[in-house]
């Protein structure tokens, strides 16, 4: 979590024909490596692929115009830790002046100031992330760097002595209560899918030394069960439990040099875990250079993690390097380790970079291991980028350097339902199919919406022979439609009027997950489904056409209506 460079995400381009309305898909099939991306390769494999941002680069159209075929998450580089919200200096006011603002106060909160929280920049990235579909983590709530010391003092002065554990407690839970509160009352809340809680815990300066911080000051040297840190999971995970967001938002301990500390790590998170599951698991930030760690030093840090039972998200990925030939060849190695393990069963949720360009590093005034990224400016990708998607392609969820073999490890078996109404439920936004606005017409956009019930996520499923289906809409005489019935990733999915022909015909396709399937088209011989795009999960999140590969935001569980 040594922060410098930031990047910023954009809406997609513009175009009449593909995934989003109005919006076209940046992405070929993969089985093209030369229009491969971060997004279409790995993104669909992961579920979310991302890189940082800060505020200032949601203004700069070369950092936009960088950012858009590459990735579907941000983390805020700077903007959502401590230091941020909370301010270099106090500007504390009342407690009743809190709870007007909307600040959740703990009972038996004992003082009678507050500090005054800062969301405005907060805001203004949620807000860019919801307008231009793309997810975010929560970055970060617990940490001994970059948070104010007053925080810790008596009165929040920084003349003050520090408070006791009691106090400090409260001060906690009115902070992260208070922030979470504020992120998922806002229209925008819903492009959060995971909270780093605390970070870099193990790494904190031991009570009594000259670099201790306030955590250290007030707690002492706890060691991996310190109680402070579980109680700021319970004060999270309770936020989330109020908000039904327990199966949505996951939380996560985060940490540098994470394969030098496998055991303390799995020692931490289960004491976090021992009354109840609250943190889902090990943000790796991955800091990492050609010379350390090994590539199967990491791997098998990898396989601990998965073993513990732990969700995994590569959080802060970067390889500084003195030779791009060797960074290139660290970069695919790695990855070509991280995707075995992903193909083997661990739960690796998310890889997110550190940076946009090696000229917006921080890492770039390091004396020897610099150039860490994947491009040297927003515009010119490097040898590692290229590295990078041939070890996608050369893996066992690519094609292949050269071959072309289908996906038969994941079209499934074509399936039979009874012909009836039906809702279609995606597995990985967890909403319903629906037409936009609830409004019958031809072409009218379908997209992803909450259960409502309403007549626009009622579908009617025929048989019509050959494997085949058609999906009418409740509202009217309208069927479920692949855009001019194009055989390409993108297309739009739209309803339109009622034909019967190849491009309103689907095959439902079996899969792992018990009771859902993938739809495939007809118009692209069933190598193609419905797709959840960029495995969004807000409402109004996109449906197109893609290739199929039988993940989450391809399957889709049929539920009877009446």
């Amino acid at each position: 979590m040594k922060k410098y460079v930031s990047i910023i995400l954009s809406a997609l381009l513009i175009g009449s024909t593909f995934c989003t309305p109005g919006i076209q898909a940046n992405a070929a099939t993969t089985n093209n490596t030369s229009n491969a991306n971060l997004l279409n390769t790995y993104g669909k494999v992961f579920g979310k692929v991302g890189n940082i941002l800060n505020a200032s680069q949601i203004s700069d159209p070369n950092a936009k115009s960088a950012i858009k075929k590459e990735y579907n998450s941000v983390t805020a580089e700077n903007e959502m830790k401590p230091d941020a919200i909370l301010g270099h200096s106090a500007n504390v006011i009342p407690v009743a002046q809190a709870k007007a603002l909307g600040y959740y106060i703990p009972d038996n909160y004992s003082e009678s100031t507050v500090p005054k929280l800062n969301f405005t920049t907060v805001d203004n990235m949620l807000k860019f992330c919801f307008d231009n579909g793309l997810s975010m983590r929560g970055h970060t709530l617990l940490w001994h760097s970059q948070t104010p010391d007053w925080y810790f003092r008596s009165g929040y002065n920084n003349n003050g002595g520090y408070v006791t554990p009691d106090v400090m407690n409260k001060r906690m839970e009115f902070y992260i209560k208070t922030v979470m509160n504020h992120v998922f009352s806002s229209k925008y809340g819903s492009v959060i899918y995971a909270w780093d809680v605390a970070n870099e815990y193990l790494h904190a300066a031991p009570a009594g030394s000259d670099k201790a911080t306030g955590w250290q000051k007030i707690y002492g040297n706890l060691g991996t069960k310190p109680a402070f840190v579980k109680q700021a999971f319970q004060y999270a995970y309770d936020t989330l439990a109020y908000y039904k967001l327990t199966n949505k938002v996951k939380l996560f301990y985060n940490d540098y040099n994470e394969y030098m500390e496998v055991d303390n790590i799995i020692k931490l998170i289960n004491y976090i875990n021992s009354d109840r599951k609250v943190c889902a698991g090990i943000g790796m930030q991955s800091h990492l250079s050609t010379n350390f760690p090994s590539v199967a030093y990491y791997k098998s840090a990898l396989q601990a993690f998965a073993k513990a039972g732990f969700e995994i998200q590569i959080t802060e990925l970067d390889v500084g390097c003195t030779s791009l030939s060797e960074q290139s060849k660290y970069y695919y190695d790695l990855m070509s380790a991280i995707l075995s393990v992903k193909k083997s069963g661990a739960n690796i949720s998310a890889l997110v970079f550190w940076g946009l360009s090696d000229d917006h590093s921080w890492r770039r005034n390091d004396p020897v291991y610099v150039r860490p990224l994947l491009y040297s400016n927003y515009s010119t990708p490097k040898e590692a980028y290229n590295s990078v998607l041939k070890a996608f392609s050369d893996s066992a969820y690519g094609t292949g350097s050269s071959t072309t073999k289908d996906s038969t490890n994941t079209s499934g078996t074509t399936q039979t339902l009874s012909d009836g109404w039906y809702y279609i439920k995606n597995v990985n936004a967890q909403k319903y199919l629906q037409v936009a606005n609830n409004v019958g017409k031809a072409a009218q956009n379908v997209e992803l919406g909450t259960g409502s019930g309403a007549a626009g996520q009622k579908w009617y499923l025929k048989n019509v022979g050959n494997g085949y289906v058609t999906l009418k809409s409740a509202l009217g005489n309208y069927m479920l439609d692949v855009y001019n019935g194009e055989n390409k990733d993108g297309s739009n999915i739209r309803i339109f009027n009622a034909y019967s022909n190849n491009a309103q015909k689907f095959a439902l396709k079996s899969s792992s997950t018990n009771g859902a399937y993938g739809i495939t088209t007809m118009s692209s011989n069933q190598t193609k489904a419905l797709d959840d795009y960029n495995f969004q999960t807000f409402d109004g999140a996109n449906v197109c056409q893609w290739t199929y590969g039988g993940t989450s935001n391809q399957l889709w569980i049929f539920e009877a209506a009446k």
